[in-house]
């Protein structure tokens, strides 16, 4: 891969965030014919040839704040050059300020997609932050804070992603658990993955936060810990949506989501361990058992699918796997399985988000959509080895 990175690229949602994209997603949730018809339009030029594709639609490059997180992140592990070119030749703080679904009105921080999306739960806008998308941007802010020239308003911005997740629906509550709502606005369907993100950030905040709100944010945490555990199927996965209505699906990114987020929160709060333990056993046994094509090598995309489409492997199910993998300690594995992504997914330092049904590759450099994911779980991956190999070492002196 290159050392100076192009961070702007394309993405899979180009076409669906257009004018005509946003209508026609509307008329196919209601079911109308003309909205199908347009759906396999729009999806069929899409597939056939991206580039045109995206000239008709008038679609540009652009930047997401999930990749400026795991560029930063890149960065500042020290062990991978795109990462530190990165810091070199751009503004990583500059650039999230810029990204910033709320800018710190009312001292609130948050981000989102950046662009409007319409969904099973209604119309996004532009400025929507979601609960999704956020944690990856506190981690990265946290890591800009080691910086003492950038100390000050990385945790400024950090502390007001307080006030976006205060904004943050209640959903469900009983028990001692809860569940909030994907974005700060009214929602028919409780999103599970959007669930464990937020147990994430508010564990974030119990151990980085301001004094007087790490009780309240470490009891949040833990409410909506809870509420994940509630929502693990008999099987050990979990749905995308905690009900069983139609265009629910489960897929093999979003589970991977889940299993990330719940070891994040116990690695914070210890206290959780014994509560969320066994159930990521299950969930991760789960999605090794169903989504691992023992064949190929490769995770599937889906257990449960609602839309189909002509893609068969998509690098993001692949990245979040080996993440997992990387977290549970299982190295050997991570690296025989790493191979196998990098042998399908990559041509001379050329990377593509996605594998059809013809066999063809397809989203060239497509970075937020699970390329930049990889890259950095694949950095984690050789830390953890070399950190293995000096254990080895001194163990044997």
């Amino acid at each position: 891969m290159k050392d100076v990175l192009d961070i702007f690229s394309y993405d899979p949602y180009d076409l669906w965030k257009t004018d005509i994209g946003i209508r026609v997603r509307r008329m196919f949730y209601e079911n109308g014919a003309f909205g199908k018809a347009g759906a396999i339009f729009l999806a069929t030029i899409d597939w056939l040839s991206p580039q045109a594709a995206r000239a008709m639609t008038g679609s540009r490059k652009s930047l997401h704040p999930i990749t400026v997180s795991h560029l930063i992140l890149l960065g500042k592990m020290n062990a991978s050059a795109v990462g530190r070119n990165f810091l070199t030749h751009y503004n990583p703080l500059g650039l999230l300020v810029e990204l910033a679904s709320w800018k710190g009105d009312n001292g609130a921080w948050g981000w989102g997609l950046g662009f409007p999306w319409m969904s099973k739960n209604g119309l996004y806008p532009t400025d929507t932050p979601f609960v999704t998308h956020t944690p990856y941007v506190m981690e990265a802010l946290l890591a800009l804070a080691q910086d003492d020239k950038e100390r000050g308003v990385a945790m400024d911005m950090f502390h007001g992603t307080w006030g976006f997740l205060e904004t943050l629906r209640i959903m469900h509550r009983a028990n001692e658990s809860m569940a909030i709502s994907y974005a700060p606005l009214s929602e028919p369907r409780i999103v599970v993955n959007a669930n464990a993100y937020g147990a994430f950030a508010y564990a974030l905040h119990a151990i980085h936060g301001r004094y007087e709100r790490q009780a309240t944010a470490a009891t949040k945490a833990k409410a909506l810990a809870r509420w994940i555990v509630s929502q693990q199927r008999y099987d050990g996965g979990w749905g995308y949506y905690a009900d069983d209505l139609p265009g629910n699906f489960i897929d093999c990114f979003h589970s991977c989501f889940v299993l990330k987020n719940l070891l994040k929160t116990t690695q914070l709060l210890p206290e959780t361990t014994d509560l969320l333990l066994p159930v990521i056993d299950r969930g991760g046994q789960f999605v090794r058992e169903r989504f691992l094509d023992q064949k190929e090598g490769l995770c599937r995309r889906f257990l449960v699918r609602d839309i189909k489409d002509p893609y068969i492997w998509d690098i993001y199910d692949q990245a979040e796997f080996l993440g997992y993998l990387i977290d549970i300690g299982h190295l050997e594995e991570a690296f025989a399985f790493r191979k196998r992504v990098v042998d399908r997914f990559c041509t001379r330092d050329i990377w593509w988000c996605r594998i059809d049904c013809l066999g063809r590759r397809w989203g060239k450099m497509f970075l937020r959509w699970g390329i930049i994911p990889f890259w950095y779980h694949s950095t984690r991956l050789d830390i953890a080895l070399n950190q293995s190999m000096k254990d080895k070492l001194t163990c044997a002196e």
